[in-house]
């Protein structure tokens, strides 16, 4: 689709809690404050399964304070990013069916309860693409802002090539 003064892509979606669970997981890995979070989960969730293995292997009950900090290190791990998720797909989905345009000047999103403009080009500095999802991410040092685009929107799948091309010129890094 041609405009003047350049190209565009348009999708037309609805996003699922799954394409949200994909780009949480992009933007997680993306981010200072995503890697070390996860990190601290892992370990407490290792250091507690080691100090919980030591009492039983001496014939021993472990500290319910230890099981609690292996509770919480998975509940971290797989329950939060999916909660996180469901919130967001639901917030979504109360907006309707959302049109996003991809142009010259940016990204801008249309919807049953109005338009935003979600980025400036300036303030995207980075992109992923996953099996269902496109997530542009912005420059956060710490937390990582992002816009996610499903590929579900995409009229035609040449449309995911023409939607790369665009976001190469705008001098987006890929991760």
């Amino acid at each position: 689709m041609a405009e003047a003064g350049g190209e565009h892509v348009e999708l037309v979606y609805r996003a699922t809690a799954g394409e949200y669970r994909e780009a949480l997981r992009v933007s997680e890995r993306a981010s200072a404050l995503g890697r070390w979070g996860r990190g601290l989960l892992l370990l407490s969730g290792g250091l507690g399964l080691a100090v919980a293995a030591v009492p039983l292997l001496l014939g021993a009950a472990p500290d319910p304070k230890v099981l609690v900090m292996v509770a919480a290190a998975v509940l971290g791990l797989l329950v939060l990013p999916r909660l996180q998720a469901r919130l967001l797909h639901r917030r979504a989905a109360l907006l309707g069916t959302h049109r996003t345009v991809l142009d010259l000047w940016g990204v801008t999103a249309e919807h049953d309860r109005g338009t935003q403009r979600l980025a400036r080009w300036s303030q995207v500095s980075r992109y992923a693409e996953t099996p269902h999802t496109f997530v542009l991410l912005g420059d956060g040092t710490h937390a990582t802002r992002f816009t996610m685009l499903p590929k579900s929107g995409l009229r035609t799948p040449a449309d995911a090539d023409r939607l790369r091309a665009l976001l190469d010129r705008n001098n987006l890094t890929r991760l």
